[in-house]
């Protein structure tokens, strides 16, 4: 549970901060932010003695595979830094709640009754909740906060993207992909 609520509570962060702030000043923000997690990435991989330590004292933000590579936090970083530089603010904080409330529930979801596997660790069930919560969080954005800004058929694609993106075995993270795609799909359906 560290993991996704860790994800969860850094994830909301940025789109709050953002929706306050100038893009500017959380450009910086993010920028800062990424700069320490290159950091504590290169001295972890410099540093076998510092990269025990970390996996000892938080062993359970990682996955079981990051001992000894790059952990998602640089990607998932970086996914909201190319957002937010990119897209108009509705846009960008809108991809980065999929990837925040997504992402989380379908790993929860995927974990407690996943049982239809698409792509392991991925499942069916999980990729549903990933867009039924997407969708969900769109249709609150727009009718709370952007209600001119984003229509229901950008939402419900968008969402639907992100959930195929979060489940489909690629090669780049999909902490960096999710709320790119998703935004520029967005963008297009807007």
């Amino acid at each position: 549970m560290k993991r996704p609520l860790f994800h969860f509570i850094g994830g909301m962060i940025f789109p709050i901060g953002y929706y306050f702030m100038d893009q500017e000043i959380i450009l910086r923000i993010i920028a800062a932010a990424l700069f320490l997690v290159l950091l504590f990435e290169l001295v972890r991989a410099k540093y076998s003695l510092f990269n025990e330590w970390a996996w000892l004292n938080f062993r359970g933000f990682f996955k079981e595979n990051e001992k000894n590579t790059v952990t998602g936090m640089p990607y998932f970083i970086g996914g909201i830094l190319v957002t937010v530089l990119f897209f108009e603010k509705p846009i960008a904080i809108t991809a980065l709640c999929f990837l925040t409330f997504g992402d989380v529930t379908a790993a929860l979801v995927g974990k407690k009754i996943g049982r239809h596997k698409l792509f392991p660790p991925r499942s069916i069930e999980g990729s549903v909740a990933f867009f039924i919560m997407a969708s969900l969080v769109g249709f609150v954005l727009k009718q709370y906060f952007f209600t001119a800004d984003l229509t229901a058929t950008a939402i419900l694609a968008s969402a639907l993207v992100a959930a195929v993106v979060e489940t489909l075995p690629i090669a780049l993270d999909d902490n960096l992909t999710i709320p790119i795609i998703a935004g520029f799909v967005l963008h297009l359906l807007r």
